[in-house]
């Protein structure tokens, strides 16, 4: 391939995009023996005053990308608002941010029965929501029946096992229609969280959508649209103590470089989503700090079946063969990403299908294969990605020179958020340059949103499947650890040879921040713990 002028071209874009941060996350202090003071320099403990002397800020500002479209876990969600949602709702079992096992959140305990269909959940006592008032019963028939019916939610597939909700104030029993062996990963989604059934009933599904009600550690204080929103904590908040700061607001900064230098300018605290090819710069920054998480974060290529000549699986499999992942991989993470090949993170262990078989980085294969499909003269592509993203950007820019060896001539499409959602929700794409992070430690969710067809035509490519859907659904069921892996591997591999979706590469989540900030930590699963989230003044 040409990588001469990929290098003249990713130059130039990095050149253009300067100022980012990356890091590594600061290690959790100990916390000092029962009566005694905390040393010189450490943290006090969770809850605790700080020491004479320190002094911590009433507010941090973490400036996003794009604004949130709803702040309903049940609508049409992306990291856009998941990133919030998930400070104002919780559910009852959460994955341990260190461990990755399954805990409770606002259950204390539960149990399956038997024949693994009845799970019964023990509250935390005197739950409330945000406003003051009781968490009930009702409230948790009601949230989890929306989970598994709102047709507004392209996340149904998480709630789909259950039967029937029989709550009280204490306890909460799911009844399964059929044993199902992802079902207490599910229950980690952001969707299968409560909600207060009575502010829905008072204010109406669409105001619903933006006027949130949680038990969460924040709640919202205020909303303008494509500029900020602010949260506010929690008073009625079931850990005592927390959260360690009043007010979190997340501040759209639509532009990478403009968040980078607002940053450094001390406009804002946090950067989310630093681009990788900032991240040398910003470390020159000794006022800002920059941190690095493990993830289960892939970036992907998606292509719409439904248009020719995409329809034809060869001509995606030559598309496939001719792109450099090792290429992409190393000049767009700059060492924090390697290349992918299964549509599930490596990050998820044994579910991952390391024995993957692939085609191997061919652009003279990939022309021969286009002229056995009926295109000699090779096809042309039209690639959309996000406007003022610096990775898309340069993705998009990458793809365009290495097709083009292939004989795939590329546009590139820049768009803003709104304009690429309706694009790719509506089938009107070709290819789209999307992400996903897994919600917890199961395979099933990619699988499911990939595989089933009904809930987000495929991940926006129109390839309806239905074997493979129905192999991925026994799949979602089975109780045999051993039996479920291998099957899980088997969808990988023929999800690979569907090449609809196709991965590019993994990497690590980078975030910048403020050289004062402390407890500054996001999970391999992209949730933003914001409890112990603190500024020194």
């Amino acid at each position: 391939m040409k990588k001469r002028n990929i290098y003249l071209i990713l130059t130039l874009v990095i050149v253009m995009s300067m100022l980012f941060v990356a890091c590594s996350p600061a290690e959790e202090p100990e916390e000092p023996a029962e009566g005694e003071e905390p040393a010189e320099g450490e943290e006090p403990a969770e809850g605790e005053e700080p020491a004479e002397g320190e002094e911590y800020a009433d507010e941090i500002v973490v400036g996003k990308l794009t604004d949130a479209a709803y702040l309903d876990p049940n609508q049409s969600v992306g990291i856009g608002e998941i990133i919030v949602t998930s400070q104002i709702y919780e559910g009852l079992v959460a994955p341990n941010p260190d461990t990755r096992e399954i805990e409770p959140q606002l259950a204390e305990d539960w149990e399956i029965s038997d024949d693994a269909l009845v799970y019964t959940f023990n509250l935390k006592p005197n739950l409330k929501f945000s406003d003051g008032s009781p968490v009930t019963g009702e409230d948790w028939e009601w949230s989890l029946y929306r989970a598994r019916d709102a047709e507004t939610s392209g996340y149904r597939f998480a709630a789909a096992p259950i039967d029937t909700v029989e709550a009280t104030d204490e306890q909460v029993v799911i009844t399964l229609k059929e044993p199902s062996a992802s079902f207490l990963g599910n229950l980690c989604m952001f969707n299968l969280t409560v909600g207060s059934k009575s502010h829905w009933d008072a204010v109406g599904e669409e105001q619903y959508a933006m006027e949130p009600l949680g038990t969460g550690p924040y709640m919202l204080k205020e909303w303008a649209r494509e500029e900020y929103i602010t949260l506010e904590r929690n008073p009625n908040y079931w850990e005592e103590g927390m959260p360690l700061t009043d007010i979190l607001q997340f501040k759209v900064v639509t532009d990478d470089n403009t968040r980078a230098l607002q940053l450094q300018a001390g406009e804002i605290d946090v950067m989310m989503d630093v681009p990788f090819s900032m991240i040398s710069q910003i470390e020159e920054d000794d006022s800002v700090e920059v941190h690095t998480f493990p993830s289960t974060q892939i970036r992907y290529m998606l292509l719409n079946t439904q248009k020719e000549p995409l329809d034809n699986v060869d001509v995606r499999r030559a598309i496939q063969m001719a792109i450099d992942k090792e290429e992409l991989a190393d000049i767009v993470t700059l060492g924090y990403g390697k290349p992918a090949h299964s549509i599930l993170s490596e990050t998820q262990g044994d579910w991952f299908y390391s024995d993957l078989e692939i085609d191997e980085y061919d652009p003279e294969a990939a022309k021969e294969l286009l002229a056995e499909a009926g295109y000699p003269d090779g096809i042309e592509l039209d690639i959309s990605v996000l406007s003022g993203s610096a990775v898309y950007e340069q993705l998009a820019i990458l793809l365009q020179s290495q097709l083009a060896d292939a004989g795939i001539d590329v546009t590139v499409n820049l768009l803003e958020r709104a304009a690429l959602l309706d694009e790719f929700q509506s089938l009107s794409h070709e290819a789209t340059i999307l992400q996903w992070v897994d919600d917890y430690p199961d395979p099933s969710g990619i699988m499911n949103w990939t595989l089933q067809y009904d809930q987000s035509d495929a991940w926006y490519t129109g390839l309806d499947d239905t074997d493979l859907e129905a192999f991925n659904e026994e799949a979602n069921l089975e109780l045999d650890l051993e039996k479920r892996v291998g099957m899980y591997h088997t969808i990988q591999q023929r999800i690979y040879d569907n090449a609809n979706v196709l991965p590019l590469f993994s990497n690590s989540f980078v975030w910048a921040s403020d050289e004062n900030v402390e407890g500054l930590y996001i999970s391999p699963f992209y949730v933003f713990h914001t409890k112990e989230l603190r500024m020194m003044k």
